[in-house]
């Protein structure tokens, strides 16, 4: 029987949809756009990849991370409003909301990296999925706390299967937003990730290379230890599949050219 994605990301999407609204100023509707854009395209990605790998579908949890995953993000939040979905009280202040709920980070192994380089975003994200959603599915959490930056100490004790989720989403969510600023925003950037990963015809699938630039490009910005355990990790990780490959650094910035995305749709845009 085939998923409706459309139907189950509705209420997740509307309430993105409503904090961007909300928050973000008219001026700067750009950032609206790019947004709901960005999960779109996260949803996208993270479901052509797990069938590239030949992973079991995972539809369904790859459309609630992609929606929930930055669902917190700072720049979409401002403190000065007071705003309710459902009546859910949505946390404008996540150092406090975070602080607030640690004990539902210790179900996950993640209290004590509260003040790491673990995104503060992630973990309010997960946190308000788990207690404001009523998700608790760690298959759901675990990529949603670890979409910028996995902490290995806690990565290396979960299941196969789950790591391989973290990874997908990991590729999947600089992917989306790589391609953006690109295509979307018309910005600077060091490589275009799609055609590193994909190639110019999008045949091509150079996943462990696609892991290691996501990391480089997510280290350029919270470059802590927990940053780089993880780059290390996936660096390693690519050498031992290709022993010629001992290191990869990102280049300068520059304008790549715009390009179709050759990403089959798999969740459309609503309203279109």
């Amino acid at each position: 029987m085939q998923i409706d994605l459309n139907r189950i990301a509705r209420p997740l999407w509307d309430l993105n949809d409503t904090i961007r609204k909300t928050c973000i100023p008219e001026k700067q509707e750009y950032r609206y756009a790019y947004h709901m854009e960005h999960i779109r395209l996260v949803i996208n990605y993270a479901i052509e990849i797990n069938k590239r790998l030949g992973l079991p579908d995972n539809s369904v949890r790859y459309t609630y991370i992609g929606l929930g995953h930055d669902l917190l993000k700072e720049h979409g939040l401002d403190e000065k409003y007071d705003l309710h979905w459902n009546n859910i009280k949505i946390p404008m202040n996540l150092n406090y909301y975070v602080r607030k709920n640690l004990d539902i980070l210790e179900k996950f192994q993640l209290d004590d990296y509260f003040n790491s380089d673990c995104s503060l975003h992630g973990l309010a994200a997960g946190i308000f999925m788990y207690k404001e959603m009523g998700i608790h599915d760690e298959c759901i959490l675990y990529p949603i706390f670890f979409h910028s930056c996995p902490i290995m100490e806690v990565y290396h004790k979960l299941p196969q299967y789950l790591q391989n989720m973290i990874d997908v989403i990991l590729l999947a969510d600089k992917l989306s937003s790589n391609w953006l600023r690109i295509n979307m925003l018309e910005k600077d950037v060091c490589c275009d990730m799609d055609l590193a990963v994909f190639g110019p015809t999008g045949k091509e699938f150079n996943y462990s290379i696609g892991l290691v630039l996501a990391r480089l490009i997510s280290q350029s910005k919270w470059d802590g230890e927990q940053s780089t355990l993880a780059t290390n990790e996936y660096i390693r990780r690519l050498n031992e599949l290709n022993p010629a490959i001992t290191k990869i650094e990102l280049g300068g910035k520059q304008k790549w050219p715009k390009r179709n995305l050759r990403l089959k749709t798999w969740l459309r845009p609503f309203g279109k």
